[in-house]
């Protein structure tokens, strides 16, 4: 690395390379919008990530020169390679044709409009099809709708079924909140109150049913110790079979829902 680069030649430093970057990884030129470069005061070594939004992520330090960042693309070439390659095969299933919500047992096949400006960008919906807007210089702008209109489904049936399951139960719990959450499907606090993954109503009702079970015995059981699986068995038999389908397809939900 040589001396501190002064923020307002960032961006052209990196351009000044952006051709032997696509070089290095044998890309088109229409690939490097899958590259983004980012500059930070706090980096004291080049960082990779990636994500279906961002791309690959190249995160700069302010003191680097040109040689330096393509020496470390050279010696990742196959990891980054491998990393665009799973961006651009999931910005693909963006835009998906059909949905289906196997918890409330219904379907929609998908027709999208494209729209300028000047068009409602509001999605509308029949009992079978949903008729959503598209603008083909935005690849996250059908996602984006999507997920309010999951939101919106998700909120219309799990508290609902919460609820019904917590009577049976008789576990009386404070708050409960639809969330998009990243790294678990539910949560309960010491102060009764639960949260919920917008994204079970993609699951199947008998995970569903796990989930809403397991958080409403940790009002009885606030941790996972062998009291909590005993209630837990008690008051859902079946856990063990829904728990382990569960972990087969959490890591199915469709990149739309996610990103």
């Amino acid at each position: 690395m040589q001396g501190k680069v002064p923020d307002s030649c960032q961006k052209e430093l990196f351009l000044a390379i952006q051709d032997s970057i696509l070089e290095l990884l044998g890309l088109e030129v229409e690939d490097i919008k899958f590259l983004s470069p980012r500059y930070s005061n706090r980096a004291k070594r080049l960082i990779f990530k990636f994500s279906v939004r961002n791309g690959f992520e190249i995160i700069i330090p302010q003191s680097y020169n040109h040689n330096w960042v393509l020496e470390a693309i050279i010696r990742n070439k196959l990891k980054i390679k491998e990393r665009l390659t799973e961006i651009k095969k999931a910005r693909t299933t963006l835009n998906p044709t059909s949905i289906a919500l196997p918890a409330t047992r219904t379907s929609w096949k998908i027709v999208y409009k494209q729209i300028d400006t000047n068009d409602s960008n509001a999605l509308s919906e029949t009992s079978t099809t949903l008729y959503v807007p598209q603008k083909a210089d935005d690849p996250f702008w059908v996602p984006n709708i999507l997920q309010q209109w999951l939101q919106r489904k998700a909120f219309d049936y799990l508290p609902r079924h919460l609820h019904e399951i917590s009577i049976k139960l008789k576990l009386s719990y404070n708050v409960v909140k639809i969330k998009r959450q990243k790294t678990c499907w539910g949560s309960c606090s010491i102060k009764r109150n639960i949260n919920l993954n917008r994204n079970l109503i993609l699951m199947p009702s008998e995970v569903v049913d796990y989930v809403l079970h397991h958080e409403l015995v940790h009002l009885k059981v606030l941790n996972h110790s062998t009291k909590f699986w005993k209630e837990l068995e008690a008051s859902f038999p079946n856990y063990r079979k829904s728990l382990a389908q569960l972990k087969t397809i959490e890591n199915t939900v469709p990149s739309w829902a996610c990103v």
